[in-house]
């Protein structure tokens, strides 16, 4: 269960990441990078929000940890993926 519950932090990360990327279509195309810095801060509030908030209720924090871990993977695999197809083809032409 502690797993599941530290993997489901991917939902957060998900909503945040379409959020990051809604504000970084509308920023211009040289300060593209600019998000970056936004995301890494973002990712820090919000694990340390879910760690702390969450650690009451956990009953083992090994696997809680470990589907965090689980979840950043999986996300920053689908925000590479994302990047690579969709941001490269703006490089590019």
């Amino acid at each position: 269960m502690s797993f599941i519950l530290g993997f489901s932090f991917i939902v957060v990360l998900s909503i945040f990441t379409v959020l990051l990327m809604l504000v970084s279509r509308s920023l211009p195309q040289e300060a593209a990078l600019m998000s970056i810095p936004f995301l890494i801060l973002g990712d820090a509030i919000l694990v340390s929000l879910w760690c702390f908030g969450l650690n009451e209720i956990v009953e083992t924090q090994k696997l809680f940890k470990l589907g965090i871990a689980g979840a950043f993977c999986a996300a920053s695999m689908g925000r590479a993926i994302y990047f690579l197809l969709f941001k490269i083809d703006k490089v590019v032409t």
